[in-house]
């Protein structure tokens, strides 16, 4: 049996978790953005605050779930569809 004690490193937190902006991560936070710049500065629907601060809530829960959920949705959002007769 190989003793493996030797190779064994210590692994910091820091390099297992993602990297999120505002708690969501950057993809989201983008598309948020955009939303709001586009709803709010460009119609000027100020009423649409609520919807999008709501949604940016919804996505911080998600991402505390797991931390990959929203790439992955967008990910399948992008994704072509392929029709096979």
């Amino acid at each position: 049996m190989v003793d493996m004690r030797p190779y064994s490193r210590k692994v910091r937190r820091s390099l297992l978790q993602r990297e999120l902006m505002g708690g969501i991560p950057q993809t989201g936070l983008i598309g948020l953005f955009v939303m709001s710049v586009v709803f709010i500065y460009g119609f000027s629907m100020y009423f649409m605050s609520v919807p999008i601060i709501l949604l940016y809530l919804v996505m911080r829960h998600l991402t505390k779930l797991d931390p990959w959920l929203i790439d992955i949705v967008i990910d399948n959002i992008q994704q072509k569809d392929l029709f096979v007769p």
